[in-house]
């Protein structure tokens, strides 16, 4: 079996749950023996990843080749590039995608990026089989904070989704059975659906790690979107600041990159005197993350209800599972069909400042019991979530999906 990979950015270089979620699942199906090629329509963030990766580089038997040349890494370089330096960029890349796949037999599998499946769907008399995954609603932008720009880019997204390229597609698959019921609606006969749920490299976070510089133990972690609407971290901070006298070894660690609350964030700090309690500590490479939430006492997943959590699930939830420390999430989505108040998380009421402070409470007034409840979390991610258990179902499905388009 072969997969061609169209991505934006290197997966194995960059640190959001879009790309840990590409990362699970390569890997995966390439220790199945699956000949995984990923082809970079993107930029290189930074100097290093093009000095590490070069234009082409194989890992392990993963083949990554870059379509540009360009590096494009300062915040203002990448709001250009996703506005209109990418546009013209996929004006000379087109081509080469084009070249990639015009004779290709064998399995295309894209980033939700609606210029790259146009480029896709103008392909003519195709010979291999399209794939594609979902792990949100498309039309969460009505709901998070962005400009009109951003939303009119979202809509024309969404409608292009909707109206041609499903329609192109012989496999589906959905991070969560929310999305699974959504898109049945759109199905057709030739297309196939997979409920495959998020995955999650349970040896990345086995081992013991060192504490990394600029933490201090015992801490409280959060690692994610500083984003109110998607993350909630102003509830994780206004409930922090109601017990830290009642816990005053501990400190509260936001792991994540500027947003737009994140002005907010630190102003509220302020507001509480916590300077020397709350840290926001910025964006970190993914090889850094394990290290940590391994050596957090608890990790946070304040998450509010809201379209994204109905339709999503939270990649970082899996991660911290898997460090087998507790956690303490809201009961959002699909979240509670895995975990179990008091046996495996501590769970909290979404948007409830109150109902979050009572639930890191309980995890911080009985070390013992929250050791063992971390334990019991670990042990879901390894049932449910395991990159290795899900890579096989999605290794037959795939092959399920190739053997019908070719017959």
């Amino acid at each position: 079996m072969q997969i061609k990979i169209l991505l934006n950015s290197n997966p194995f270089y960059v640190a959001s749950a879009s790309a840990n979620r590409w990362l699970t699942l390569i890997q995966g199906l390439n220790q199945l023996g699956v000949k995984i090629q990923i082809l970079i329509f993107g930029n290189y963030k930074s100097r290093d990843e093009k000095e590490k990766f070069g234009k082409e580089y194989n890992n392990e038997g993963i083949e990554i080749r870059y379509l540009t040349n360009k590096v494009v890494g300062g915040l203002w370089q990448r709001r250009y590039y996703n506005y209109i330096g990418k546009h013209l960029q996929l004006i000379v890349t087109k081509n080469k995608i084009k070249k990639e796949l015009i004779d290709f037999d064998g399995i295309v599998w894209s980033e939700n990026d609606r210029d790259i499946w146009k480029i896709v769907t103008e392909i003519p008399n195709k010979s291999f089989t399209l794939i594609a995954e979902m792990s949100e609603f498309l039309d969460i932008h009505h709901f998070n904070k962005g400009n009109a720009l951003q939303r009119k880019f979202a809509d024309a997204k969404q409608q292009y989704f909707e109206n041609v390229y499903l329609k192109e597609l012989d496999g589906f698959i959905l991070m969560t059975k929310t999305l699974l019921n959504h898109y049945k609606k759109f199905s057709n006969q030739k297309l196939k659906l997979l409920h495959l749920p998020m995955t999650v490299d349970l040896d990345r976070f086995s081992k013991n790690l060192p504490v990394p510089d600029g933490f201090e133990q015992p801490y409280i972690a959060f690692v994610g979107v500083m984003d109110d609407a998607k993350d909630g971290v102003k509830i994780l901070i206004d409930a922090f600041a109601k017990i830290h006298n009642q816990f005053p070894a501990y400190k509260l660690y936001l792991i994540g990159a500027w947003n737009y609350d994140t002005p907010n964030h630190q102003k509220l700090i302020n507001h509480y005197g916590l300077q020397n309690k709350v840290f926001w500590k910025g964006e970190f490479y993914r090889n850094e993350i394990p290290a940590i939430i391994k050596n957090a006492f608890l990790l946070t997943l304040p998450r509010p209800d809201s379209k994204q959590a109905q339709g999503g699930f939270p990649t970082k939830l899996g991660e911290y599972l898997a460090t087998g420390n507790p956690v303490c999430a809201t009961r959002v989505g699909e979240i509670p069909a895995y975990l179990v108040d008091g046996e495996s998380v501590y769970f909290a009421e979404p948007g409830s400042i109150n109902s979050f402070t009572i639930a890191m409470e309980r995890a911080l007034n009985n070390t013992e019991e929250a050791m063992r409840i971390g334990i019991k979390g670990r042990e879901v991610a390894e049932k449910h979530f395991n990159k290795d258990i899900q890579s096989k179902i999605l290794y037959h499905f795939l092959k399920e999906v190739r053997h019908g388009n070719s017959s």
